[in-house]
């Protein structure tokens, strides 16, 4: 009865197990983004120092292939977001960001300018979609 109960109230968590694909902090932020068509794409991946994205493809600025604009990114479980810098190519410097990412396809970030706040969204890009695109070494 107690675990009817248990997998009435976690349905997420048995069909994430069932379909073989866990549903973790580090599975919703690592991969490809994209904030829209024709935009750079990012790869999120794990690093020594926390998680980092690097631009890997670039149609309009492919000079800017290779940059890493996402440092230190940490997970903050009590607030469910991650906390960071973002690179600013267009300003050249770094600011503070915090991320969510409410689902496995959507992040929004935040990005902490003076005592401005700039949020964007990005999709993500399927591995699938990404292996069909010529993306720079990393």
């Amino acid at each position: 009865m107690l675990l009817a109960g248990f997998i009435l109230l976690c349905p997420r968590i048995a069909t994430a197990e069932a379909s073989g694909v866990v549903d973790t902090a580090e599975s919703r932020i690592i991969g490809y983004w994209q904030r829209g068509d024709g935009e750079a794409i990012i790869e999120v991946r794990r690093h020594a120092d926390g998680y980092h994205g690097v631009i890997v493809t670039s149609e309009r600025r492919p000079e800017t292939v290779g940059i890493v604009v996402f440092r230190e990114l940490r997970y903050d479980a009590e607030t469910g977001s991650w906390h960071g810098r973002a690179y600013s190519i267009k300003r050249k410097r770094e600011v503070p960001i915090d991320i969510l990412v409410p689902k496995l396809d959507e992040l929004e970030l935040t990005a902490h300018i003076l005592v401005f706040k700039k949020r964007v969204d990005f999709r993500r890009i399927p591995d699938t979609e990404a292996t069909g695109i010529a993306l720079a070494d990393r």
